[in-house]
């Protein structure tokens, strides 16, 4: 396992040490620091943009407390994906925190509660209208009790309400009633996401805009807010300025691998405070098998999120705990299962062999 950078010190045997052998025993310490410190530096606490540049966050850091055991994510189709939970899920795991990551991403899902009207196009193009978060967000908190709670919305809420401030004024009101209700459950912090690009045709980017301007304004008032959407923009600006066809989402929605992980490094950067930007992928934060760590940790949370979402229940068809589709594992059947997708994570953290390169 990965020690943590404050706990690297000289053994005191060393430092009383003198003559040769405690030479050559510091010089032992020090090599093995030299390793520890190149393992932990893609890693290290400075909240960092893309271009070097220091960036606007929270006002202080986030530190995982010993009684933060659950983090609980919510969202749209996007968060259901789950790319991006897994790469933050192996940070921690690379740094050694002892939490759990509970993916409740659903797919469709807004955060406002739309009328009949708005809800009518999605409702002809699918066979069934947008499920609002409204309809679940108790149960979610009563069952799960997170923490934390991180949420990204907007993706959806930006093609159903009206372009333009009044839009803007029913996005704003519907986080903030989340913001309240997870605070009201006893969540210790709520994390309010801005929405990923939508790098498609059409006006939705520019609503997604003004939702971000809007959770950007309440830094001011105390909130938790990581910004994804400024840095996705600027870096999909720059990667067409270089090829005027390159989208982070094929179908200008849903982003791929790569931008999953860039949102993964926005959170990581702007709320944990770490710097992962040298790390090109989830697999890289370990020094060996990274892959099959990425792959367990995938297999646990989709494990979980079968289960819970079984548990909890929602509007949507096609997901499971929805109607349509084969209901999830009980919890107690899928922590049964967990813990020995769990042992084998372990295993493979205890035989990290050699630095990251």
């Amino acid at each position: 396992m990965r020690m943590p950078l404050h706990s690297v010190r000289l053994p005191e045997n060393i430092v009383r040490s003198s003559g040769s052998s405690g030479l050559r025993r510091a010089g032992s310490f020090l090599t093995m620091f030299a390793l520890q410190i190149a393992w932990l530096l893609p890693l290290m606490v400075v909240a960092r943009a893309e271009d070097g540049k220091a960036i606007g966050g929270p006002s202080h850091a986030a530190v995982m407390p010993g009684d933060v055991r659950r983090i609980v994510f919510l969202g749209d189709s996007i968060t259901q994906a789950g790319d991006y939970l897994i790469d933050i899920e192996c940070w921690l795991l690379a740094n050694g925190a002892d939490v759990e990551v509970l993916n409740l991403g659903l797919a469709s899902e807004t955060a406002s509660d739309l009328t009949p009207e708005e809800n009518e196009p999605h409702l002809k193009r699918h066979g069934f209208g947008h499920p609002f978060l409204s309809e679940r967000l108790d149960r979610v908190m009563a069952a799960t009790k997170p923490d934390w709670l991180f949420a990204c919305y907007g993706m959806n809420d930006c093609t159903s309400l009206p372009s333009d401030e009044t839009g803007t004024r029913r996005f704003a009101e519907a986080v903030t009633h989340l913001r309240k209700a997870a605070l009201a459950a006893g969540v210790k912090r709520v994390v309010i996401c801005t929405p990923p690009v939508h790098d498609g045709e059409g006006t939705a980017d520019g609503n997604l805009a003004r939702y971000t301007d809007w959770l950007l304004s309440k830094r001011a008032d105390g909130w938790d807010v990581v910004d994804l959407h400024t840095p996705m923009r600027r870096s999909l600006d720059r990667r067409r300025a270089k090829d005027a066809t390159f989208k982070y989402a094929k179908d200008g929605i849903h982003p791929g691998r790569e931008g999953h992980w860039l949102m993964a490094r926005e959170i990581l950067t702007q709320f944990f405070a770490a710097e992962p930007h040298r790390i090109l992928s989830a697999k890289n934060l370990f020094p060996a098998n990274g892959p099959v760590i990425r792959s367990l940790v995938r297999d646990r949370m989709k494990l979980r999120f079968d289960a819970w979402m079984t548990q909890i229940g929602h509007q949507r068809p096609g997901v499971v705990g929805g109607s349509r589709v084969m209901p999830g594992p009980s919890l107690a059947e899928a922590e049964i299962k967990a813990a020995g997708i769990t042992d084998r994570i372990q295993h493979e953290l205890q035989n990290q062999n050699a630095p990251a390169r």
